[in-house]
């Protein structure tokens, strides 16, 4: 399913969104290893698409032929799990992709509505929705599955380190105790 590459809704969950970057190769490295007083990746990413800031861990600033044989389409049905249906209508332009693009997972934008505003470098080529696979509460047809769990439940073994560790903590507190009584008498 298709959703809006340039509005990021409230509490946005299982999105990916995918952009095209014009940037020279040693400007995406220098962008992707800032120097100590250059900004954070994550707001280097943010000034892309118009926004303060963007979360590194969930999105990808690469050069599509770093992808190989597995390619933009693949890296979307493989890697982030995007149904191949929604993928299919746009593989001949997925695929004639070259250079810089920008992956951006929901959780690189927050959980804040957004309206991004990229830079004129940038260039929106879709946004998708994971594919979720249906939950199935139906009840298990296998012969394990039948009858009733047991509710008597057995006490575990003591275990028997235990018991000579605490044989040996007694073992002086009753010489004491002996050797108290005995002193006592005589």
């Amino acid at each position: 399913m298709m959703v809006d590459p340039l509005r990021i809704g409230p509490d946005e969950r299982g999105t990916v969104r995918l952009y095209a970057v014009d940037i020279e190769p040693q400007d995406r490295k220098d962008m992707l290893r800032p120097r100590p007083d250059t900004p954070p990746l994550g707001a280097r990413l943010g000034a892309l698409l118009g926004v303060d800031w963007i979360d590194p861990d969930h999105a990808d600033l690469f050069d599509v032929a770093d992808l190989e044989s597995l390619g933009l389409p693949g890296l979307l049905i493989d890697g982030a799990g995007i149904a191949e249906a929604d993928v299919a209508p746009l593989r001949p332009k997925l695929l004639g992709i070259e250079g810089t693009v920008l992956v951006v997972y929901a959780k690189g934008f927050g959980e804040v509505p957004l309206d991004l505003r990229p830079s004129p470098m940038v260039v929106p080529i879709a946004a998708f929705a994971e594919h979720k696979t249906p939950i199935n509460f139906a009840p298990l047809t296998s012969d394990a599955a039948e009858g009733q769990l047991e509710t008597d439940v057995e006490e575990p073994p003591q275990n028997a380190y235990l018991t000579v560790i605490l044989a040996l903590l007694a073992l002086p507190i009753f010489v004491l105790l002996v050797g108290a009584i005995v002193w006592g008498f005589s």
